[in-house]
């Protein structure tokens, strides 16, 4: 698919950059690149000027538009190319809550359990019930465990509704594989939105056997971790 448009910084974190002197130069680079690049589902092109263009590979998180496409701007003379569906699908699998899987967290709001974000309930079904909310605290986490370690490919985030979107920044995403830590993204949520779906994709070396989210509280501040839906999908 093609679109019009580049890579909104609140909604998307590129994976790469690359400048070339023209837009075909770039265009081949970042193609290349892109096909042997694990995380890379799509390219942004845009001409700076005559003899300069830059290419960026998307992206390390993204976030799913409100008509369920890509966030872009139709403005700035840069054009956004997405690999087709069934070529990105092909890279992964979902696990499923069946597989063993649990979800545990550092509080629990009333009856709204870690259990929920594992219960495959979305939309109207994850506005006031079936979902999971620490109480306020510092830096809230939720933690889904599953038996054996895997090679994460995408962790999906869906954001809670009913005026509570807001609450999703400065989210931490790592995996733990036998007490070793690595990150596969930081979302800063400056424009978090209810329902908004949250892409992550990990690094190759992301062998595991949890997941954790976890927002990084500022000093004096209490937040709330407040979730619809985790989505882990593993390689291959």
């Amino acid at each position: 698919m093609k679109f019009f448009g580049s890579l909104h910084e609140e909604q998307a974190k590129p994976l790469w950059e690359v400048e070339k002197e023209s837009v075909g130069s770039a265009m081949h680079s970042c193609f290349l690149r892109c096909e042997s690049d694990q995380h890379c589902f799509g390219i942004e092109i845009c001409t700076i000027r005559p003899d300069l263009s830059r290419c960026r590979g998307c992206c390390e998180w993204y976030v799913v538009d409100k008509d369920g496409g890509f966030p872009i701007n139709a403005t700035d003379g840069c054009k956004y190319y997405e690999m087709s569906k069934d070529t990105v699908g092909s890279r992964g699998t979902r696990l499923y809550a069946n597989s063993n899987m649990k979800a545990v967290a550092s509080s629990t709001h009333m009856n709204e359990h870690p259990s929920y974000v594992l219960d495959e309930l979305y939309g109207n079904e994850c506005k006031t019930i079936n979902v999971y909310s620490s109480v306020y605290e510092k830096k809230p986490w939720l933690e889904v465990i599953w038996t054996g370690t895997i090679s994460i490919w995408r962790i999906i985030i869906y954001n809670r509704s009913q005026n509570q979107g807001h609450r999703l920044v400065n989210l931490n995403v790592t995996y733990s594989n036998n007490g070793v830590t690595g990150i596969c993204g930081f979302y800063p949520g400056l424009l978090s939105r209810d329902g908004d779906i949250i892409l992550f994709y990990c690094l190759p070396e992301a062998h595991a056997t949890s997941v954790k989210l976890q927002i990084q509280s500022n000093p004096e501040q209490t937040n709330v971790l407040s979730l619809c839906e985790v989505e882990i999908y593993r390689k291959g």
